[in-house]
C-alpha cells in the first residue's frame, strides 16, 4: 500500500513539474516580449525628447530672428517717417518746375540706386530659391 501512495505522489509531482515547466516557459516568453516593448518605448521616448529639444531650439532661433527683424523694421519705419516728413515740408513739384537742372539729376541718381538695389535683392532671392538645402 505504501508503494501505491509513492507512485501516486510521484505522478502528481511529475504532473506538477510539467505544469510548472510550461507555466515558466509562458511567463518567460511574456517577460521577453515586455522587454522588447520597453526597449521600443524607451527609444521612442528618447526620439521624442530629442525632437522636443530641437523644436525648442528652433523656436528660440525664430524668436531671436523675429526680434531682430522687428527692430530693423522699426528703424526702417523711423527712417521712412523722417524722409516723408522732409517731403511734407518741401514742395518738390514747385522746386522741380522752377529749377529742373537742380532736382532731375538727384532724382535720376536716386532712382537708379533704388532699381539697382531691387535688382540685387532679386538676384539674392533667386539664388536662395535655386540653392538646395544643406543638412
Amino acid at each position: 500500500m505504501g508503494w501505491k501512495i509513492a507512485v501516486v505522489l510521484f505522478l502528481l509531482l511529475g504532473i506538477l513539474g510539467v505544469v510548472a515547466y510550461f507555466t515558466f516557459q509562458k511567463y518567460e516568453a511574456t517577460i521577453e516580449t515586455q522587454r522588447r516593448e520597453l526597449a521600443a518605448r524607451e527609444l521612442a521616448d528618447k526620439t521624442q525628447k530629442e525632437t522636443i529639444a530641437q523644436l525648442q531650439y528652433n523656436l528660440e532661433l525664430q524668436t531671436t530672428a523675429l526680434n531682430d527683424l522687428t527692430k530693423a523694421n522699426q528703424s526702417i519705419q523711423e527712417d521712412m517717417n523722417r524722409y516723408l516728413d522732409i517731403f511734407k515740408r518741401h514742395d518738390l513739384g514747385k522746386l522741380a518746375a522752377a529749377k529742373p537742372g537742380l532736382l532731375e539729376p538727384k532724382v535720376n541718381r536716386a532712382t537708379k540706386e533704388v532699381f539697382d538695389a531691387i535688382e540685387e535683392d532679386s538676384k539674392a532671392l533667386s539664388n536662395l530659391s535655386t540653392t538646395p538645402p544643406t543638412n
